[in-house]
C-alpha cells in the first residue's frame, strides 16, 4: 500500500514538494523511508500527487512530483455536516475518526444541556489531527473541517446546510421512510445529542426550526454510534443507491 502524507493547500502547485515537520518526522523516523521511494501526497482539499522522495531527513523531507491527479470526483456528492453533542472521555475521538472514514464533510461539536464537557483548545487541535490522520488512513482526498464548539440554540437558529435530521429515540418514523421524501439535495445536517440524548425541550425547539426527527430502529444506539450510522445511511441514499438506479 502506497503511503499517504498531508501537505498544506498550494504545496502541490510546484514540482517539488516539502512535507510539513510532523509528516517529515513520520516518514523519516517512524516509517524509515528512503530516497527514491514513491508516496502519495494530498492537500486535504481534493488534489493529490504521486511523488518520489529526493531528500529524507528527520526534520525535512522533499520530493519531486511524478504525476498529479485531481481526486475531487471521489468525494461524496452530498456534503454531510455532523453536529455532535460533545460526549465524555475519548468518545469524540471515535466520532471524528469513524465519521471521517464514512464521509462527513464537517464536524460541529455541540454544547447542549446535557453536555458535561467544554473542550479546550488542545482537545480541539487533537480532533483536527485525528480527522487528518483518518483521511490519510481511509485514502480520502479531503480532510473534513472541525469547527469551534457551537451552542445548540445557535445551530437551530442558524442556517444548517440542507435538511436537518435529528435521530431521536422517541420518534417512530424510520429514517428509511424520511430520506426518500427529501428529494434531491446537495447537503444534509445531522444533529446528535450527547449521552442521554437531547432534552425534550431541545427536541421541541429543533422541530420548531424545521428539523426532522427520525428513528434509527428499535434499539438505542450510543451517541458515538448514532451519528455515524445516520451519516452512512444519508450518503447511501443520496449517493450510491440513487447512482445505481440511473
Amino acid at each position: 500500500m502506497t503511503r499517504r502524507f498531508l501537505v498544506p493547500p498550494g504545496a502541490l502547485d510546484a514540482d517539488e514538494v516539502r512535507l510539513p515537520p510532523e509528516e517529515s518526522h513520520h516518514a523519516a523516523v517512524v516509517l524509515r523511508l528512503r530516497r527514491g521511494e514513491r508516496v502519495v501526497v494530498f492537500d486535504g482539499r481534493g488534489a493529490e500527487a504521486l511523488v518520489e522522495l529526493t531528500r529524507v531527513e528527520p526534520r525535512e523531507v522533499r520530493a519531486r512530483v511524478v504525476a498529479r491527479s485531481a481526486a475531487l470526483p471521489r468525494a461524496p456528492e452530498v456534503q454531510v455536516t455532523l453536529a455532535q453533542g460533545i460526549p465524555r472521555g475519548g468518545k469524540m475521538d471515535d466520532v471524528i475518526r469513524m465519521g471521517t472514514e464514512v464521509g462527513v464533510a464537517r464536524f460541529v461539536p455541540l454544547l447542549t444541556r446535557r453536555s458535561l464537557v467544554r473542550p479546550s483548545a488542545a482537545r480541539l487541535a487533537r480532533w483536527r489531527r485525528i480527522a487528518a490522520e483518518a483521511a490519510k488512513q481511509s485514502r480520502r482526498p479531503t480532510v473534513p473541517e472541525v469547527t469551534d464548539p457551537l451552542p445548540l440554540p445557535a445551530l437551530w437558529a442558524g442556517e444548517p446546510a440542507g435538511p436537518l435530521l435529528v435521530p431521536w429515540e422517541e420518534e417512530r418514523t424510520g429514517i428509511g421512510e424520511v430520506l426518500p421524501r427529501l428529494g434531491p439535495v446537495r447537503a444534509v445536517t445531522v444533529a446528535v445529542g450527547p449521552e442521554g440524548g437531547f432534552a425534550p425541550e431541545e427536541v421541541a425547539e429543533a422541530r420548531a426550526h424545521g428539523a426532522v426527527t427520525v428513528s434509527l430502529g428499535p434499539t438505542i444506539l450510543r451517541t458515538e454510534t448514532a451519528g455515524v450510522v445516520t451519516v452512512a445511511m444519508v450518503l447511501y441514499e443520496f449517493g450510491l443507491r440513487r447512482l445505481q438506479e440511473h
